[in-house]
C-alpha cells in the first residue's frame, strides 16, 4: 500500500471524527437548552417580562424577586397590589356566589326571594375564599404601601441581605481585593392561622337582604386591621431596619424631608410609600404657609409618595420606603369559610367561622426606613 492511499485513509478517518464531533457537541448543546427550558417551567415565569398565564397578563413590575408557586396547576407568582389572586381561581359556572345565600343554605334558611331551602356545599368554593383574600388586601394598609403577596404551598424560606457585598477595582501585579462576603439571613415563611367566629342569629340571616355586603364587608375589615397590626409589629421590631439617629417629627414635612435625606445618604431611593399615625397626617396635611397662607402640600419630588394614615402606628412614627421590595405578605391557605349550626341554640344562633394562614415578613430591610420624632 503506497503512501498516497494511507494519506486518504487518515484524512477520511479525521473527517469522521470531526462530523461526529460536531453532531455529538450539537446534541450536547440542544439537550442542556431543553433541560434550562424545563427547569423554568417548573420554577415559574420571571416577572420581569410580560407573561400570559391563562390568558391574564401580568403587567411588568419592578419585582423584588422572582418567586411563584403551582397550585392546582395554576402558575401564581408574586402578587403586587394591583393583581388580583382570585383570577388565577376562576368559578365553574357563571352562576354569581353569595356568601349570605351560602350562610342561609348553611343553617336550613331559605335565600332571598327562592322557593326552598338550598343546602349549602361545607366549605365556600376556592374561588370565592381568594376574592376574601382579595378585599382584605385591598383594605389593608400594608398592602396598598405597595407590599407584595406570596402564595405558598407549606413552609418556606427566602434570602435576605442585611449586608452587602463589597467591589475592588484591581490594579495587574497587585494585592489588592479583599474577601467581601455579603451578610444574608433566612427569612421563614409559615404564617400562623387568622381567625374570626361571628355569631349570627336566625332572624338576621333570613331577613337581612343586604347580609351578603355586609358579611364581606365585616370579613374584609377585620382580617385586613389584624393583618395591619401584625405586620406594622414585625417591621417596627426588626432591627436590620434603618431608623432615626436623630429626631424627626413625621408630623410635619421638615421631618418627612429629613427622613428622606436620611434614606437618600444609605442609598436607598425615594420612598415609594409613608405609613404613619392618622394624627400626624393631618397635622401634616394642614400645615400652611406662612408667607403665603396657603396649604404647604407634598414637596413635588416626592409627589409619587403614598400616604397611608392608621391608628395602628402612635404618634410620632412613621414607615417610609419602598414596601414592594422591603415587605410581603404570606398567604399558605386560602380564605375558608364555614358554618358552624346551632352553636349557641338557646339562642338560636349560629356561628360563622373563617380562617386563613397569613403574615409579613421583611424581605430586605434595606430598602424601609422607621422615622422617629424622638430618638432614645
Amino acid at each position: 500500500m503506497d503512501k498516497e492511499i494511507l494519506n486518504e485513509l487518515k484524512k477520511a478517518i479525521e473527517d469522521f471524527k470531526g462530523e461526529n464531533s460536531n453532531e455529538l457537541k450539537a446534541m450536547k448543546e440542544q439537550f442542556a437548552r431543553m433541560e434550562l427550558m424545563v427547569n423554568q417551567a417548573a420554577a415559574g415565569p420571571p416577572l420581569s417580562i410580560k407573561e400570559n398565564l391563562h390568558n391574564n397578563k401580568i403587567n411588568q413590575v419592578d419585582n423584588h424577586e422572582s418567586f411563584s408557586v403551582k397550585v392546582d396547576g395554576r402558575i401564581i407568582p408574586v402578587l403586587p397590589k394591583n393583581e388580583s389572586l382570585a383570577k388565577y381561581f376562576p368559578q365553574n359556572n357563571n352562576a354569581a356566589f353569595s356568601l349570605a345565600d351560602f350562610v342561609r343554605g348553611a343553617m336550613g334558611i331559605k335565600a332571598v326571594g327562592a322557593t326552598s331551602v338550598v343546602s349549602s356545599p361545607a366549605l365556600v368554593p376556592e374561588y370565592v375564599g381568594s376574592m376574601i383574600i382579595d378585599m382584605i388586601r385591598a383594605a389593608s394598609q400594608v398592602v396598598q404601601s405597595g407590599a407584595g403577596t406570596i402564595p405558598i404551598v407549606g413552609p418556606t424560606n427566602l434570602a435576605r441581605v442585611t449586608g452587602d457585598a463589597t467591589v475592588y477595582q484591581h490594579t495587574m501585579g497587585s494585592e489588592d481585593i479583599s474577601d467581601s462576603i455579603p451578610t444574608i439571613e433566612p427569612v421563614s415563611l409559615d404564617p400562623k392561622s387568622l381567625v374570626a367566629a361571628i355569631p349570627l342569629s336566625v332572624e338576621v340571616v333570613a331577613d337581612s337582604p343586604n347580609l351578603d355586603s355586609v358579611l364581606n364587608l365585616l370579613l374584609a375589615k377585620a382580617f385586613a386591621a389584624k393583618l395591619d397590626n401584625l405586620c406594622l409589629a414585625t417591621i417596627l421590631a426588626d432591627s436590620s431596619i434603618g431608623a432615626s439617629a436623630t429626631g424627626q417629627d413625621p408630623a410635619n414635612w421638615a421631618g418627612v424631608i429629613s427622613a428622606v435625606s436620611t434614606m437618600l445618604t444609605a442609598n436607598q431611593g425615594l420612598p415609594t410609600a409613608i405609613i404613619g399615625n392618622s394624627a400626624d397626617f393631618i397635622t401634616r396635611a394642614g400645615q400652611i404657609a406662612i408667607s403665603a397662607g396657603t396649604w404647604l402640600g407634598k414637596p413635588p419630588f416626592l409627589s409619587a409618595m403614598v400616604e397611608l394614615p392608621t391608628t395602628k402606628v402612635t404618634a410620632g412614627t412613621a414607615i417610609l420606603g419602598n414596601f414592594f421590595k422591603g415587605f410581603a405578605i404570606a398567604v399558605r391557605q386560602e380564605m375558608t369559610v364555614e358554618v358552624v349550626r346551632w352553636h349557641q341554640y338557646k339562642s338560636a344562633s349560629h356561628v360563622l367561622v373563617a380562617h386563613s394562614r397569613m403574615d409579613g415578613v421583611v424581605l430586605q430591610p434595606g430598602h424601609l426606613f422607621i422615622q422617629k420624632k424622638t430618638v432614645a
